[in-house]
């Protein structure tokens, strides 16, 4: 038996043919996957993904599909979802949130706490079989922490500058003369008319930055580090959980980010008992336990 899981997230859709002893057999990558962003595009996406490993040397083998979908929430939309995929497709579907499915592909079915850090963040923890989340807004509601989050607030810089009368930071002087935003119109102008992934990327050249010592772009990881701990220990107190704890870390900003990384680490360190999971899984493998907790658990 082989299943497909489905990673569909804000910026693509991964998808994986993947076997019981979580093998990865066949992959593909197509378009963004928030199907609370725009709904028929991710919808589109994910069936291409689906019949991308459908067409597969393994498709013929697989007998169910786990999604792990950016924005599916647990209303209308997830049954919508679901029918309209049911329609498209004759195998038995299982659609969770991309959150669950990076949990799974870090703890399996055990109890923990799961930060995740990129474009976006959330805080995901389990325990007596139970989920909760801090955090996973999305940019209009938090996300503090994340690459966006990280990025406007370097882009707040100037602006306060602007109002000041001029750039006159270091910081802010480099980010214009990078993004040509040497006047308050084009930076507005920027960033009403950049999208969230655009604008996200900003925060890769700030740790550029960083590596190179301005401690402007140090200091706003850091930061962002101390806020991902904190919203981690609001989760802590919500599960109730007791020392040791095992926290595991995803993302391009625990996986690419030293400072903000680090700072995480050290805040957390000051008020529990951690226990660091190292595990770089792919999250689609966690479609293998979620399917056999989720379906077969039934």
């Amino acid at each position: 038996m082989n299943i497909i899981g489905i990673d569909a997230g804000g910026t693509k859709t991964y998808a994986a043919v993947i076997n019981r002893e979580k093998n990865i057999l066949f992959t593909f990558k197509t378009g963004p996957g928030n199907v609370s962003v725009h709904y028929p595009e991710a919808k589109n996406n994910i069936a291409e993904a689906i019949n991308a490993c459908l067409s597969s040397p393994h498709g013929e083998k697989c007998n169910a599909i786990v999604a792990g979908i950016a924005g599916i929430g647990s209303g209308n939309i997830k049954r919508k979802l679901h029918k309209d995929l049911s329609k498209l497709f004759s195998l038995p579907i299982l659609i969770i949130n991309d959150a669950e499915l990076s949990y799974y592909s870090m703890f399996d079915r055990k109890e923990g706490v799961l930060a995740i850090a990129g474009t976006g963040t959330v805080i995901i923890g389990r325990k007596n079989g139970v989920f909760k989340t801090v955090g996973g807004w999305g940019h209009l509601l938090g996300d503090e922490g994340s690459a966006y989050d990280i990025a406007i607030k370097s882009l707040k810089i100037l602006a306060t500058e602007f109002e000041q009368g001029s750039l006159t930071s270091k910081f802010s002087k480099t980010i214009a003369d990078k993004y040509r935003l040497h006047k308050a119109e084009l930076l507005k102008e920027y960033v009403y008319s950049s999208t969230k992934s655009g604008i996200s990327k900003i925060s890769s050249f700030v740790y550029e930055m960083a590596k190179k010592g301005d401690e402007k772009s140090i200091s706003l990881f850091q930061e962002a580090g101390r806020i991902l701990a904190h919203q981690t220990f609001r989760l802590i107190e919500l599960l109730q959980f007791s020392d040791p704890i095992n926290i595991g870390c995803k993302g391009s900003l625990f996986e690419k980010n030293e400072f903000l990384k680090q700072s995480f680490v050290s805040e957390l360190q000051k008020e529990h008992d951690v226990l660091f999971i190292n595990n770089n899984t792919n999250a689609v493998i966690g479609a293998v336990p979620a399917w056999e907790e989720n379906w077969e658990g039934r």
